[in-house]
C-alpha cells in the first residue's frame, strides 16, 4: 500500500527537488515561477540498475533529465551495442520527443540506480499552448545544447577519419 500511495503522490517529491533542477543546464536560465510551472507537469521515476529506460525504435514520448544515478545510450549496430554517451546527474535525453513523433534512436538503460525527472510531449506541449514564453525559453535550451551535441558529433567524426 504504501508503494501505491508513493506513486500516486510523486509530486511532493518533485517540489523538494526544485532547487536541483535549477542546477540542470535545461533549467538553469528559469526562474523559480517558471522552474514551478514545468515541475506541476513533470514526473518523477525511480529506476535500477540494469533497467531499460527505452530502446531503439520505441515511440519517442518523453524527455528525461538525470538527478541521481547513470544511464548509458546505446545504439545497435550490426549486431553490436555501441555505447554513445553515459549520463550523470545534471544532464538529460530523449528530448527529441518533445518536438518530434519519431522513433527512438538509440536504446537508455540505467547503469547505476537512478532518479529521472520525465517530461512527457502532452505535458509540454501544455506548457507551451499555456505560457508560450516559458515554452519558447524551454525550446531554446533544447535547441542550445542539440546544436552543441551535433557539433561535438561531427568534431568526433571528422576527428575520427583523420586517425
Amino acid at each position: 500500500m504504501h508503494a501505491l500511495f508513493e506513486f500516486l503522490f510523486e509530486r511532493p517529491q518533485l517540489t523538494k527537488l526544485k532547487d536541483e533542477l535549477q542546477d540542470t543546464v535545461l533549467f538553469k536560465d528559469l526562474s523559480r515561477p517558471e522552474l514551478n510551472k514545468v515541475v506541476s507537469h513533470a514526473q518523477l521515476r525511480s529506476f535500477k540498475k540494469g533497467d531499460h529506460i527505452f530502446f531503439e525504435g520505441d515511440s519517442g514520448q518523453a524527455l528525461f533529465i538525470v538527478l541521481r544515478g547513470s544511464v548509458q545510450i546505446v545504439r545497435h549496430v550490426a549486431g553490436k551495442h555501441v555505447p554513445l554517451a553515459t549520463l550523470n546527474k545534471g544532464t538529460f535525453f530523449g528530448e527529441l520527443a518533445l518536438t518530434h513523433d519519431l522513433p527512438r534512436s538509440a536504446s537508455a538503460h540505467v547503469t547505476e540506480d537512478a532518479l529521472l525527472v520525465c517530461l512527457f510531449r502532452h505535458d509540454f506541449e501544455s506548457i507551451v499552448k499555456h505560457y508560450p514564453k516559458l515554452g519558447t525559453k524551454l525550446l531554446t535550451s533544447v535547441n542550445q545544447i542539440l546544436a552543441q551535441r551535433l557539433t561535438t558529433s561531427i568534431e568526433r567524426t571528422v576527428n575520427g577519419n583523420h586517425k
